[in-house]
């Protein structure tokens, strides 16, 4: 027996399956165009971690909501109250660790193209607070209790102040925030000054869409933080928090491909580099075309609204005259 997902576990196992499915085409689509140009590197076995990481994640998570996660405490037996916090603490150590790779990708990615050692620094810098915060926050969770089962309240156990896993959620967003706010942002500053044809400054604003994305759910993800100092309702309250890690993390392994992407990217229409070129030849003929033709009608529109003007101060000028002669 199981529990039936509903209310805030049901979303939350909605949003886990969809993340998986579009985190997986993503990577395997990235293997095979890195693989069919002989170019698969550190940062594309890196975000191969970090998607085994997420998954495992996002089963721990599944398996949290089928014993009780997102659902009231009133209609939960003891043993779900103890699964539910059980695997959704063995998802909150995952999910420090699956930040490390797939930030670590998009950095080793970006050092590709950094062109400045000021550039350089920024992005070592950014692995090296993520992994060191990484580590931190899963020593404190596993540290909370002694023994860890008592943190689910399997064995009996000493743990640390009710408000530790708010405060620890409260510092672990503010690294991500300002981590994925500075790889969303760093792209654009690495190349405003270079020349890029359609489908990389497509690919580089996808980046920065997806990485603000992230961010934005990291800060939505601040507010339900309380809800981790409800002891009673604590599985109903998880549900909540969970379902914004998991964006921030689904959303990076997906910003952090369109790089490796861009030969796939030549077959759509609209990203082809060959039309572009098409168009600067009779593309441009058609423009000028259209142009000269604008100006002709405006030029026409133009003598007829003067003729209009001539006629209309030439009929004020005879009704002076007449109104001066009687």
């Amino acid at each position: 027996m199981t529990v039936n997902p509903t209310g805030p576990g049901l979303s939350l196992l909605v949003v886990t399956i969809i993340l998986l499915v579009l985190s997986w085409l993503t990577v395997i689509l990235r293997f095979l165009v890195r693989w069919s140009i002989k170019a698969v590197d550190l940062d594309d076995w890196l975000m191969g971690i970090g998607l085994i990481c997420f998954s495992i994640t996002c089963s721990f998570i599944i398996t949290s909501i089928y014993n009780g996660a997102g659902t009231r405490a009133e209609t939960l037996n003891d043993y779900y109250m103890v699964q539910g916090r059980k695997w959704y603490t063995y998802a909150q150590i995952i999910y420090c660790l699956t930040t490390i790779p797939i930030k670590g990708s998009i950095c080793v990615a970006l050092l590709r193209i950094a062109t400045k050692k000021i550039f350089k620094y920024i992005l070592y810098g950014i692995m090296t607070i993520t992994v060191l915060s990484s580590i931190a926050i899963d020593i404190v969770i596993i540290s909370w209790c002694r023994p860890l089962p008592a943190a689910w309240g399997a064995v009996p156990g000493k743990c640390g102040p009710a408000t530790t896993n708010a405060n620890v959620g409260y510092f672990y967003s503010a690294v991500c925030i300002i981590t994925d706010w500075m790889l969303a942002i760093l792209p654009a500053v690495m190349l405003h000054d270079v020349q890029l044809k359609r489908r990389v400054k497509v690919s580089v604003a996808f980046v920065l869409a997806l990485g603000a994305f992230a961010s934005t759910a990291t800060i939505i993800r601040l507010r339900y933080l309380v809800l981790y100092n409800d002891p009673v309702e604590y599985l109903w309250g998880v549900a909540q928090i969970a379902v914004w890690p998991l964006v921030e993390e689904g959303t990076g392994i997906v910003a952090g491909s369109p790089a490796a992407l861009r030969p796939l990217l030549r077959h759509l229409p609209f990203l082809s580099s060959s039309r572009g070129g098409s168009y600067g030849a009779s593309g441009s003929k058609s423009f000028n075309r259209r142009f000269r033709s604008l100006n002709r009608n405006e030029d026409l529109k133009m003598n007829r609204f003067q003729c209009a003007a001539n006629l209309r101060t030439e009929r004020q000028d005879h009704e002076q005259q007449s109104d001066g002669d009687s």
